[in-house]
């Protein structure tokens, strides 16, 4: 049946409306909303500095883009902005490809993002191991907090594509430190925690920010040579409002010839191409893996699906204003909720208070120093690391014990996309590996307890083998090894599928092996206890012809009828 477009994209703000919205939500969500707009704004520039932008492309993402999430999104309480997830994605781009090529990269992952909403792989996402995803979010923690460090020595913040790349040119630059920045780095951590600690519920990074821009600004540390950088000493002006839209322009040196052919083009677009696959799979995970929190805080339950279509819109939007990749944030979702948010309405109060502070206020913004962002993004880091669930992981064992550092040091080392790659390829083969080590293949005794009971005598040269668990590839060579173990005197072979869930086509193929090496041997082979899906599996890999109809039965009193018959049947042909 055709899936009607309500079932597919249902938005939570119509929702909303329709379950009924009173003036005590309304006053809920403003509060929430204001407070999660003031907590937004040092981070949305913090993070679009980080990532080799300027700091009002953040506050652009979180206004347009909150927008978008807040307006379309499949959670009531999804919070949407740039994310320190994407911040050594988006370093890595600049870096490459210049502002235009990351552009062009975000708009085809809105392109990803909305094809996998609409082909509903919401769910799927969610399959991506936890230790995995808790070894990348430490990994782009450590990556982020590594893109603060120059700030914090009153160094120049230069993209770089790798970690390993950063920390080498800091230690060539090591002579050229400054104090000052580090202490405001330090009193500005000191401000956040203490509030943290003694006022949870207020905005403890914008109080530390205005605290801290305060002072500096009144002692006169931004000028002179103090060495103590401000966001206007780095980036100069920054508007009083969003811009117009306009196509974003890439520029990136193709260096196409007249006669360029499509391979040529396609090897140049190559590596645009995988950023942009990689910003949608980690706006996609860390979209839904906060509007699970989300959901595990309120007791809703969000629409995956609108959720993906959602970040896809929101995606392709954001690069006509100049603006970076969109998410839901888990961070600023939870603080909304904390701060009594009822709707996305919230959410849409968050982008507007960012906008009007960047319209009123911008001349303020100007005086932040970047050591104080620097302090407010280690505080982000830290909370991202996810590092109180490392022992848990660790303590474990096995496969998740090995995952969980194999995420992390491919996240710091070559990146994120390879970090998940190679963490869900390795998991899926764990898995396997379990799934094989349940399965069995072992010989059934002539006194087996299930033949008493039933009353059953096993003609002399039966050989009976049971299999238990998954019959697929990784178990299709232990058929392999059961033919080795048939003895010179066995006539007939009885293999029970009576505890086989399925069987897939490397298994069929074993079976089908299996059964001409009987024939080579004249073994009779009968497949007993066969259930419905198996049966099914069998007739689509055309084994009940190869084996006979006949030979494979429901029970193993039939299988023992099936061979009695047909030993009767022999002397008289």
């Amino acid at each position: 049946m055709a899936t009607s477009p309500t079932s597919l994209f249902r938005p939570a703000l119509l929702h909303t409306w329709r379950a009924g919205y009173h003036r005590a939500d309304l006053q809920r969500d403003l509060g929430a909303g204001l407070l999660v707009g003031v907590i937004s704004l040092p981070l949305s520039m913090g993070l679009a500095i980080a990532s080799g932008a300027r700091p009002e492309q953040g506050l652009v993402t979180a206004i347009i883009g909150g927008l978008i999430v807040s307006i379309l999104g499949g959670s009531r309480v999804q919070i949407g902005g740039p994310a320190g997830a994407f911040v050594g994605l988006c370093a890595a781009g600049v870096a490459q490809f210049g502002y235009g090529g990351l552009a062009v990269a975000t708009l085809i992952s809105g392109l990803l993002l909305i094809a996998m909403g609409v082909a509903r792989l919401g769910k799927a996402i969610t399959y991506i191991p936890i230790p995995v995803v808790i070894g990348f979010t430490t990994g782009i923690a450590v990556t982020i907090a590594s893109t603060q460090v120059a700030s914090l020595l009153g160094l120049p913040n230069r993209p770089f594509e790798y970690m390993h790349e950063r920390i080498w040119w800091l230690w060539q630059q090591r002579a050229a430190a400054s104090w000052l920045p580090m202490f405001i780095g330090l009193v500005t951590v000191t401000v956040i925690m203490l509030v943290r600690r003694w006022r949870p519920l207020w905005p403890g990074a914008l109080i530390a920010l205005v605290a801290v821009t305060a002072v500096t600004t009144a002692l006169g540390l931004e000028s002179g040579d103090h060495g103590l950088a401000t966001i206007r000493s780095a980036f100069g002006d920054i508007p009083h409002g969003v811009p117009w839209p306009s196509l974003p322009t890439a520029s990136l040196e193709l260096g196409l010839g007249p006669d360029w052919h499509f391979t040529e083009l396609w090897r140049k677009m190559l590596p645009i191409l995988i950023l942009a696959g990689s910003i949608a799979l980690l706006g996609a995970i860390e979209s839904l893996l906060s509007a699970v929190v989300a959901d595990g805080m309120t007791g809703d339950r969000h629409d995956s699906n609108t959720e993906l279509i959602a970040q896809g819109v929101a995606n392709l939007t954001v690069p006509f204003f100049g603006g970076l990749p969109v998410t839901g944030v888990i961070a600023r979702t939870s603080t909304n909720i904390r701060a009594g948010a009822r709707s996305p309405v919230a959410g849409i109060v968050h982008s507007l208070t960012i906008l009007f502070i960047m319209l009123a206020l911008a001349s303020l913004v100007l005086h932040i120093p970047l050591a104080c962002l620097a302090g407010v993004l280690l505080v982000v880091c830290w909370g991202m690391a996810e590092l109180r669930h490392w022992p848990h992981i660790l303590g474990a064992g096995r496969s998740d014990a090995f995952l969980l550092p194999v995420a992390f040091i491919l996240t710091v080392l070559l990146g994120l996309t390879w970090a998940v790659g190679a963490g869900v390829l390795l998991a899926m083969l764990f898995f396997v590996k379990r799934i094989v080590d349940t399965t069995q293949v072992e010989r059934m005794g002539s006194d087996n307890g299930a033949e008493e009971e039933a009353g059953l005598v096993r003609p002399p040269g039966i050989d009976v083998f049971e299999v238990r668990g998954p019959f697929f590839f990784g178990a299709a060579t232990l058929i392999r090894d059961l033919d080795g173990m048939l003895g010179a005197g066995t006539t007939a072979l009885v293999l029970r599928l009576r505890n086989v869930p399925f069987i897939d086509a490397t298994a069929a193929f074993s079976l089908r092996e299996l059964a001409a090496s009987c024939r080579r041997r004249h073994i009779r082979l009968v497949l007993s206890d066969v259930h419905t899906r198996p049966l099914a599996d069998l007739d689509r890999h055309d084994l009940l012809a190869e084996i006979g109809r006949e030979r494979v039965t429901a029970t193993l009193e039939g299988a023992f009828a099936v061979l009695a018959n047909e030993a009767t049947a022999t002397p008289a042909a």
